[in-house]
């Protein structure tokens, strides 16, 4: 490698470095922000009522101004992937803002998780390095020139000195394998930072393991109805969602009246059901001892809460991600339905039943099967990697009898 190249290296480990160091900061307001707030007030105080009441209130009010004034924010992945694709690049200037609304909506309490903000501002994040790294490499010849201090001023200027990217542009400058190289290290880079300011600070994991399984082959000819079952869950859910969503489709011009509604939610879930409160990826450690503990109807009930409350505040302005939400609900349905087989292996019921319902609802069977597998013991991965395959399949029949019925039609 060349001079140009390996400062081009070292100033993209550098730039990851700090969207890496970015996203653990954000974790950890996050964290900090929520167990002040929720624990200021002791849950044995007569007064802690009015205290959450109080401050679910000042969260929505907060959340409605913010949104008033900086407009549809925080940006979700798919807003931001669809926004890529069309222009080739993201407007990098709002991103600070989304993370503060962001942290408005995860510190007050919302059942939605960090995985949407935080993704999401990494893509930007990620936009703006790559503006940097052009402007670098195109530039190379004219940075060389200025004084150290210059250099820097310019390399690290967070609204200037940035170069879009020009499919003309970059097709004349060829090496485009050196540069995937470069964008996975890079991108390998600020993961490792990441993950090591989070071990080197105590967080705790993002993943609950849900205990040991002892399945057996004769067990599994409960698989299929269980899939059937899980799957009608999640279509169901998905019913759902599509009613609340035109139920609540109002007061767009009024943000905070429309972030209250969100706000009585999060206070009776405060209230009543505490462990409901954020995306949920905590409380899952609980999932096998409230799983073992409770009866059919009460685990579905807080699987079914779960979901209403996360679609109440995606609907209400309290804007997060649905993943670890839906993961929740999904294996605290599982752990109720094997409370129905007590002679089979409880976690199998639970793999299988959480893995459709999940898949079902995001449809995505691969990247939810091998997330899922995360929950469980690794003799248990090849059922969940059988059903993530099973409903892979059925999806791709479903579409073509879909296409297939269409087209019969418009011959018709």
């Amino acid at each position: 490698m060349n001079t140009k190249e390996i400062g081009l290296l070292v100033y993209g480990v550098v730039l990851s470095s700090m969207i890496g160091v970015i996203s653990f900061i954000f974790l950890r307001v996050e964290g900090i922000g929520s167990e002040l707030l929720w624990n200021l007030v002791s849950p044995d105080t007569p007064l802690r009522v009015f205290y959450i009441l109080g401050l679910t209130l000042t969260g929505g009010v907060l959340l409605g101004f913010l949104r008033a004034r900086w407009g549809n924010l925080p940006h979700t992945v798919h807003d931001s992937v669809t926004e890529l694709k069309q222009t080739k690049t993201l407007d990098h200037s709002s991103v600070f803002r989304s993370l503060l609304i962001a942290l408005v909506v995860l510190i007050f309490g919302a059942g939605v998780g960090p995985e949407a903000g935080l993704l999401s501002a990494v893509i930007y994040l990620s936009v703006w390095q790559a503006d940097k790294l052009r402007y670098y490499y195109f530039h190379f010849n004219e940075l060389e020139e200025l004084s150290l201090k210059e250099q820097i001023a310019r390399l690290f200027h967070p609204k200037n000195y940035l170069l879009t990217y020009d499919e003309k542009r970059a097709a004349d400058a060829g090496q485009k394998s050196k540069k995937k190289f470069f964008y996975l290290l890079f991108i390998i880079n600020g993961l490792i930072t990441f993950f090591l300011l989070m071990k080197l600070t105590g967080q705790p994991s993002f993943i609950s393991k849900m205990g040991e399984s002892n399945w057996i082959g004769k067990e599994l000819w409960i698989g299929l109805p269980l899939m059937l079952f899980g799957v009608i869950v999640g279509k169901c859910y998905l019913l759902f969602k599509t009613f609340l969503k035109k139920r609540l489709d109002f007061w767009h011009e009024f943000p905070i009246r429309k972030a209250l509604i969100g706000s009585i939610a999060i206070f009776l879930i405060g209230v009543f059901l505490p462990n409901l409160l954020f995306s949920g990826q905590l409380s899952l450690s609980l999932a096998p001892f409230v799983g073992s503990q409770a009866s059919f109807l009460v685990l579905t009930m807080i699987a079914l809460i779960k979901l209403v409350f996360l679609q109440l505040c995606l609907n209400t302005g309290w804007i997060g991600g649905d993943i670890f939400p839906i993961v929740f609900a999904a294996i605290i349905q599982g752990f109720a339905v094997s409370q129905l087989f007590p002679q089979t292996d409880r976690l199998l019921i639970v793999a299988i039943v959480s893995t459709s319902i999940a898949i079902a609802i995001i449809n995505s069977p691969f990247p939810v099967g091998v997330f899922m597998m995360l929950f469980f013991p690794l003799n248990l991965s090849p059922i969940i990697l059988a059903v993530a395959t099973i409903l892979f399949f059925a999806k791709k029949g479903s579409n073509r009898f879909i296409q297939k019925k269409t087209v019969n039609q418009k011959l018709e």
